[in-house]
């Protein structure tokens, strides 16, 4: 678990309000795209399911969203030092986008389980990469090296403004909406989107999403407190995360359930997405749809999927798409 880190913006009592959201909003206007909600392909049944393809987003996922926000909140000195960060992959390239945007340098720290794919793409933006073992990852986030602007994917609480603005969306474009689903890697997307939705409809219900080869949250949720989990290999890598005190009681009390989906269940997803809506989605963004699928539609009701990126290899969507 990660409990001391440095140069936070926000921390841990952060929680932003509808205030926050809406100066994000229109902060990241013209470099983030507001992606639109798309019914789930229907033939003679209404899912009641929509999704929201943030998979259109210029790097491919919603990361962009808080690393915009975050960096601009950045002193412009300090912010040509250059920003770092540790990433599976999506937040590296979202760092590289935005340092290319304000023409700084960028670094990321990438584990040995990123698919290479990731990896390449980040290095494409410029970005100086490091891949470095899963197991080194605890003590690299306890020493982090201080020439660089860190964004810390765990400790940085500000990244829920500008992730957050999903929930503004999906309430002003679909205020019917009875739950969100969403995957949970740090817990800041989900409980960004979860306080933002919820500043507009209280009742609105928002569900966390882990898989069950990497339940870092579900397990620490249960057990009350950060705990260890065994990492298996997962389709849904973007989400497999580390738990910290911090973003376990953020998750806990933004959130309104988390449950754990299966890899069948996740591969069921992405084939579903790329079959019917056209979609190409990672498996941390097809969880969500995997866990709405899971129930009935009327414990769900009028449901919205966040599928949060696209950045799967080649490889395995072929071999997903072949079965």
């Amino acid at each position: 678990m990660i409990e001391n880190w440095r140069g936070l913006v926000k921390g841990s009592s952060y929680r932003p309000v509808l205030k926050d959201f809406r100066e994000a909003a229109r902060r990241i206007s013209g470099v983030a795209v507001r992606t639109p909600l798309v019914s789930l392909r229907k033939y003679r049944e209404d899912h009641h399911i929509k999704l929201k393809p943030e998979t259109l987003q210029p790097i491919g996922s919603y990361k962009i969203r808080g690393v915009y926000n975050w960096a601009c909140h950045l002193d412009a000195t300090e912010r040509s030092r250059g920003i770092a960060t540790l990433s599976a992959g999506n937040m590296a390239q979202a760092l590289g986008y935005v340092a290319n945007i304000f023409n700084v340098p960028a670094r990321a720290v990438l584990p040995d389980t990123a698919p290479k794919t990731k990896v390449e793409t980040v290095k494409r933006y410029g970005v100086k990469v490091q891949v470095m073992p899963y197991d080194q990852l605890t003590t690299y986030l306890n020493n982090i090296p201080n020439d660089y602007c860190f964004l810390h994917p765990f400790g940085e609480f500000s990244l829920m403004d500008g992730h957050g603005t999903i929930g503004l969306e999906i309430m002003e474009d679909a205020p019917e909406t009875d739950t969100i689903y969403v995957g949970v890697g740090s817990g800041f997307l989900a409980s960004g989107i979860a306080l933002a939705a919820k500043a507009l409809r209280p009742d609105i219900r928002v569900i966390g999403v882990n898989a069950e080869n990497s339940p870092h949250m579900y397990e620490s949720l249960k057990a009350g407190k950060a705990v260890e989990v065994e990492h298996k290999p997962t389709l849904a890598d973007g989400i497999a995360a580390l738990a910290s005190g911090g973003t376990l009681q953020l998750v806990k009390e933004a959130l309104d359930d988390l449950v754990l989906v299966s890899e069948d269940q996740i591969r069921d997803a992405i084939r579903l997405l790329a079959v019917e809506n056209k979609i190409v989605a990672e498996g941390a963004g097809a969880a969500s749809l995997a866990a709405a699928l899971a129930v009935t539609k009327e414990d769900r009701g009028n449901a919205v999927c966040v599928i949060t990126g696209g950045s799967i290899d080649p490889g395995t969507l072929a071999s997903i798409l072949r079965q």
